[in-house]
């Protein structure tokens, strides 16, 4: 009898479907209000809101190391946080003060967006600014690089700090990629109203980012009808020491903006570009972001309004591959993009301007032929705001 009543439930057992689960390809996070909505991404590039969204993080979400921790920053302490196997947020690790230690004279880390995590997760530079003199100038930039430890703890390891009048009005100036050797990283930006430069540093010995006193860039040859030169406002890096880059032409007779690509000094730092106003394509949208796919062959460019979508050709100059992805009827701002390594692209729009009261997140699947809106995109996020509304992690 025993032993038909184990066969029995092993019949049942057998019997019944396995339930299917699909492993998330990413992590999604997107800032609001309320706290850090966190999607998980199938395959197909549908996203899931992972349970217990929106999670609390102190001020605003900043970095991410893959599935192991949460960096946001507030007005002077950085802070970490644990991940839960679903992609959520957990309980706070640590936090630390930024104003303790060098370049703490600047000012606070409130508002700004000049912060990035390198490539291997280790080291997180934040941006300093605002404190002023006695005549209302803000004083110095700063930033300071610190060590995240495999346990989720803060190790301050030094500061890049300017003084010159250049850098007046800092908050302008991002760093907003690493080269491929992580041992170089780059930004771009104003330092005055009529012109913008590239902001370049390199690693020191201890990790942290330093200036690269000896950086110099050849940019594309510029029509000598123009007169002038192009100028960088963004940057992306692709995996082969190159850069893309987002140019304004102010001042000349064909105003606007294009997308020229440079080569990397892999030692120096050192950047140049062999493309000229011929073949340098140029930009239907007025630039606000700017992202390079993992294979680095398709690089997306956000702005007002709409998306585009270019060939990424290493020192070549860039080619289109998709004008704006959006209808003239329905074409909305473009703020932020991000890809994972699964072929989508996700494109984060605030709906309601400054106020940032909605947004829509939009997930496309590209092909080196081909364009689709991923399966439910877009998704309608309410409360979203934050300098670095939107981070992808590849799972």
């Amino acid at each position: 009898m025993r032993h038909l009543f184990l066969a029995g439930l092993f019949a049942l057992a057998t019997a019944v479907p396995a339930v299917s689960q699909t492993t998330p390809i990413a992590n999604v996070y997107v800032q609001t209000k309320s706290g850090v909505r966190v999607y998980n991404a199938a395959p197909s590039g549908q996203l899931t809101l992972v349970a217990g969204s929106p999670f609390y993080a102190s001020g605003q979400m900043e970095a991410v190391r893959g599935t192991s921790y949460l960096i946001s920053v507030g007005t002077n302490y950085l802070h970490s946080y644990k991940l839960k196997s679903s992609g959520g947020v957990g309980s706070q690790v640590t936090q630390i003060n930024t104003a303790s230690y060098g370049g703490g004279q600047c000012g606070t880390t409130a508002g700004l967006s000049g912060n990035i995590l390198d490539k291997t997760g280790q080291y997180f530079t934040v941006q300093l600014w605002g404190a002023e003199d006695s005549n209302g100038n803000p004083i110095c930039s700063a930033y300071q690089t610190y060590k995240l430890s495999s346990t989720g703890y803060f190790t301050y390891l030094g500061v890049a700090e300017n003084t010159t009048i250049g850098y007046r009005y800092p908050s302008n100036l991002y760093i907003d990629t690493y080269s491929s050797n992580d041992l170089f990283a780059y930004g771009a930006g104003q330092t005055d109203p009529y012109a913008s430069q590239f902001y370049a540093f390199k690693r020191a010995s201890a990790g942290d980012l330093v200036s690269n006193a000896s950086f110099t860039w050849k940019g594309p040859t510029p029509n000598p009808s123009d007169g002038t030169n192009y100028f960088p406002l963004s940057v992306a890096a692709d995996p082969s020491s190159h850069l893309a880059v987002v140019m304004d032409l102010p001042f000349s007779s064909t105003d606007g903006f294009w997308l020229a690509s440079f080569s990397i000094n892999d030692t120096t730092g050192a950047i140049s570009s062999s493309n000229t106003y011929a073949n340098l394509p140029k930009l239907d949208v007025y630039p606000s972001s700017i992202a390079m796919s993992p294979s680095g062959k398709v690089v997306a460019v956000g702005g007002s309004p709409g998306l585009q979508l270019f060939h990424f050709n290493g020192s070549s100059a860039p080619t289109l591959y998709k004008g704006n992805l959006f209808s003239s009827t329905s074409n909305p701002n473009v703020n932020q993009v991000a890809w994972d390594n699964s072929n989508h692209l996700y494109a984060l729009s605030y709906d309601t301007g400054y106020l940032h009261a909605t947004a829509k997140l939009y997930v496309f699947t590209v092909t080196s032929t081909n364009v689709t809106a991923a399966p439910g995109s877009p998704y309608t996020i309410t409360g979203s705001y934050g300098a670095k509304g939107l981070i992808v992690v590849p799972r």
